[in-house]
């Protein structure tokens, strides 16, 4: 017995050591249970922990999975980060009579809660290991934990530490946990290797993605820029300042605050607005100026929401100096310079073969033989239509169905009134050259476009940027990083349906997105796509987007995308703004997340002004 007697000291001396760290870490909520074995083998890491009926009531959270605890093992003081993923419960009676019906009506029927003051047990996955004593980086929970070893509720700074979620600069939200503000972060650099956003109408993609934006700004990397291609009318007026009447507006603002520890006060934005022959005719009675072409769009898209906003007691000072929009008050100053754009004919005839992606592949090399041969004969697209009918090529015999391609495609170009429109225009090397803005939106929502002249606009939009990034590359002027936005991707770069046409269409776009998304790591380009169903979008797009995020959604949806049953059961009931992040870059693969909803940015469903 003699022999024991040091041994006895030091693990009591090792008990008390254990609490005392405990205690700098976290509050104390139970001990790993002296009852229950834990089992560490190849099919094991779980521990259970046994919590008393005063702690359990004490704790509204207590009774969920999903939370992070956190032990301290008696023998080595490495604190084991832990999450919950069951509980036992039992009325103090069953231990007695078990739930046996005969016994049902021995004076047991009365409500007593006496019975329910019994500990609690909590079975739980051990996830990281930190020796905090030494300082030492979270490492795998490879070890049995002593019975005994304390347990706590550990401070966020514990968890951001033990889970790696503090990654870098660009902050996602705070890990949905509603005892302790977690931060939860990623690196600038990861965005190279691009982000999927998934969720139905209404979860929270967009209000994330101005999140992002946001976050973008303040964190402001230089000669970074973010491109966002604006087909839902969600973004354009991201310049405005947020609606700070609305109570759950201001959460949303608070809580980014939170976030960065930052207000944000102000976006300068550049708006590429694509405009039509139609659209000129409409609005602008003879006028030519980009200022006149700025008076408009302020008149038609700004003003009402300037309007709505003062309606709620929200003074805004909004001025027009040529093409440039000022907006300021007291908490909010930005600058919005707004870009007319069409295309110009002798500009893109000599990639007029590849500006509308319906081109079949002979269609495309066709176009190119005409305008090396014709090209002095051939003005505008009437011409060059003219040329096919007409069989100009000697010596050269197009298929029918290849003439019909062309003569078709070409029509469609020449439908969508984006050539030659006549009024002072912006080329887009120029402005993505000269822009001093963080943030350029190109606008296809507000310009009265259909579906076809929309992706025409996108998937050239597409090729410039990329064509000027790798200028930059070669020249050996790459500063910054470029992320591309692209909400409701499914219609730009949809799943592989559809008929010939659409097949020649997914084909072509499927190839320039999957080579942008490749070589755009090297390039620092990295796209932000957002759908609502990853089974309309192209296949290269899932593939390539190594980080996830997934709002609510429907329950098969997310399981095929990584979650479990019961994780997507429950994501499918979620609030707003809650989703899971599945990414190779944090220690826990996969996480959930609670992002601030409303942003911090202009938000307006215009419909309700």
């Amino acid at each position: 017995m003699s022999s024991d007697v040091p041994l006895y000291n030091d693990i009591k001396d090792r008990i008390s050591r254990a609490r005392a760290l405990a205690l700098t870490l976290g509050d104390l909520v139970g001990k790993v249970s002296r009852y229950i074995p834990n089992k560490l083998d190849e099919e094991n890491n779980v521990v259970n922990v046994t919590v008393d009926p005063n702690t359990y009531y004490k704790y509204p959270f207590l009774g969920k999975i999903g939370i992070f605890l956190g032990a301290i093992d008696i023998k080595t003081l490495y604190f084991v980060l832990l999450r919950v993923i069951g509980y036992e419960r039992n009325d103090a009676s069953s231990l007695f009579m078990g739930d046996s019906n005969v016994l049902n009506n021995i004076g047991l029927s009365d409500d007593e809660p006496g019975s329910l003051i019994t500990n609690v047990t909590l079975r739980c996955e051990m996830l990281t290991k930190v020796d905090f004593l030494s300082s030492s980086e979270p490492d795998g929970a490879d070890i049995i934990l002593e019975p005994q070893s304390p347990v706590i509720i550990p401070k966020a700074e514990v968890i951001e530490r033990s889970l790696g979620t503090t990654r870098g600069l660009l902050r996602l939200g705070f890990l949905d946990v509603a005892y302790s503000k977690v931060r939860v972060s990623t690196s600038l650099d990861d965005l190279n290797f691009h982000m999927l956003i998934l969720g139905t109408t209404g979860a929270g993609k967009t209000s994330f993605i101005k999140d992002l934006i946001a976050g973008l700004n303040v964190t402001n990397e230089e000669g970074s820029k973010i491109f966002i291609l604006d087909a839902t009318g969600d973004y354009y007026h991201i310049f405005l300042p947020p609606d700070k009447s609305d109570k759950v507006v201001m959460k949303g603002v608070e809580e980014f605050t939170q976030l960065y520890g930052a207000i944000v006060k102000g976006i300068n934005v550049d708006i590429i607005y694509p405009i039509s022959k139609s659209w000129v005719k409409k609005y602008l009675d003879g006028a030519k100026s980009a200022g006149s072409i700025t008076k408009m769009y302020f008149d038609m898209f700004v003003k009402p929401i300037l309007n709505h906003l003062n309606n709620k007691g929200i003074s805004i000072y909004a001025s027009i100096i040529n093409n440039k929009i000022i907006i300021s008050n007291a908490d909010w100053s930005s600058q919005v310079t707004v870009y007319p754009f069409y295309f110009r004919f002798k500009d893109v005839k000599t990639i007029l073969h590849k500006l509308n992606p319906y081109f079949t592949e002979q269609a495309s090399h066709f176009i190119k033989i005409m305008i090396r041969k014709k090209g002095k004969d051939i003005a505008n697209l009437d011409d060059l239509i003219d040329q096919f009918n007409e069989n100009s090529l000697e010596g050269v015999e197009i298929h029918k169905s290849t003439r019909e391609n062309i003569v078709r495609g070409l029509y469609l170009l020449k439908e969508t009134q984006l050539f030659d429109v006549g009024v002072e225009r912006f080329p887009l090397g120029k402005i993505l050259k000269d822009s001093s803005s963080s943030t350029l939106i190109f606008d296809l929502y507000n310009s009265e476009l259909d579906d076809f002249s929309q992706k025409i606009l996108t998937y050239y939009f597409l090729d410039r940027l990329f064509e000027f990034r790798e200028r930059q590359m070669r020249s050996g002027n790459v500063k910054g990083r470029n992320v591309i936005i692209i909400d409701e991707a499914h219609r730009f770069f949809p799943s592989s349906k559809g008929g010939e046409e659409d097949t020649n269409y997914i084909r072509r776009v499927a190839g320039k997105i999957a080579t942008m998304m490749r070589l755009g790591r090297r390039r620092k380009i990295g796209f932000v796509f957002a759908t609502h169903n990853p089974n309309d979008l192209s296949d290269i797009i899932i593939q390539l987007a190594n980080t996830k995020i997934i709002f609510r959604i429907k329950s098969e949806v997310a399981e095929a995308l990584g979650l479990s049953k019961t994780e997507a059961k429950i994501l499918n009931w979620e609030r707003n703004g809650v989703a899971y992040l599945l990414t190779p870059w944090l220690r826990e693969g996969k996480i959930k997340i609670k992002a601030p909803v409303p942003p911090p940015l202009g938000h307006y469903d215009l419909s309700k002004t």
